[in-house]
């Protein structure tokens, strides 16, 4: 989903991966960087890189300094993070990184500008309805323009205030889920079986898993460690549920195809297959990164999709009004 923390704003994600991965192909070290990054960084991750530079000074690892800080960052930069740091491929991982959430940064200006005309027709649509309901009361006429018995100023104020609470719901709902891990990968796990967003949903699930997984692949992690970071990069309930029973096939010796199947997690079979090739072919980390681009773009096609959808539910709420 496009969610990012407010703690954590994309632009300033995207900038971030950048310097860090300019700063280590530099040669510098880690601690030094942050510090850095702490006086000239982005604004709003500024604390944190001071924070993290203090704590690497003392000997801590960036995995362990990322963990309080987990709800704050998407999943896919706290578990390629540790994989990076892990096998000594930082520099590569935050250029994935920057590829991906620079990819995501387009897609979710794309997606709000597509439904910014229809949020601005919505809006007028209230207060138009609302100025009836307050035009016909004051004229004394009886009719009731939306059957709901609001007449009058009273009624108006009524009628704004239910339109405002639903659209604050809505964004209530949506800050919640930037700010809470758990809650956001139960409600993208709820919405794929929302038409319109679950295909899109399912796409970004997708393709956090292949760059997970085509990053433990370059870095020649074990099978269970592989699915463990896999899962989690995916923030869907309905994925990270099989994450245990794909970890135990794993452990028992058996492919990663095997393991995904006995997950129950909503695979595609073409996914499945692809697996499946690479791991036939020894290639899996070629294959994975082909089949991320394959998923960017078709993550991208359905989000549009869901925009469109959305935009069209909202016309229909106007024209009920």
């Amino acid at each position: 989903m496009l969610l990012s923390s407010s703690k954590c704003p994309l632009p300033a994600l995207v900038e971030w991966c950048r310097a860090l991965r300019f700063s280590l192909s530099a040669g510098l070290g880690p601690v030094k960087i942050f510090k850095q990054q702490a006086k000239s960084g982005p604004r709003p991750l500024r604390a944190m890189a001071d924070e993290f530079a203090k704590k690497l000074q003392k000997g801590s690892s960036l995995e362990d300094a990322l963990e309080p800080h987990r709800d704050k960052f998407p999943p896919l930069f706290v578990e390629l993070v540790a994989v990076g740091e892990q096998t000594g491929r930082l520099e590569d991982t935050f250029q994935e990184l920057e590829s991906y959430y620079a990819a995501a940064l387009t897609t979710q200006r794309n997606f709000r500008s597509q439904l910014m005309y229809p949020a601005v027709i919505f809006v007028a649509a209230v207060l138009i309805v609302a100025f009836l309901i307050f035009i016909f009361g004051a004229l004394g006429l009886k009719a009731d323009p939306i059957g709901l018995g609001l007449t009058g100023t009273a009624g108006a104020v009524t009628f704004l205030v239910c339109a405002a609470a639903f659209v604050g719901a809505i964004f209530a709902v949506l800050k919640v889920a930037t700010e809470n891990l758990r809650f956001r990968a139960r409600l993208e796990g709820l919405l794929m079986n929302v038409p319109g967003w679950g295909p899109a949903l399912l796409a970004f699930a997708l393709l956090r898993f292949a760059v997970a997984l085509r990053m433990c692949a370059e870095a020649g992690l074990r099978a269970e460690k592989t699915l463990h970071y896999c899962f989690r990069a995916t923030c869907n309930a309905r994925f990270q549920a099989g994450e245990e029973r794909a970890v135990a096939v794993a452990k028992r010796g058996d492919e990663l195809v095997e393991a995904l199947e006995a997950s129950r997690a909503p695979f595609p079979r073409e996914f499945i297959d692809t697996l499946l090739t690479g791991e036939e072919t020894g290639n899996m980390s070629e294959v994975m990164e082909r089949l991320a681009d394959r998923l960017r773009e078709d993550a991208e096609r359905k989000m549009k999709g869901a925009a469109q959808m959305t935009g069209w539910l909202i016309y229909a709420a106007v024209a009920l009004m």
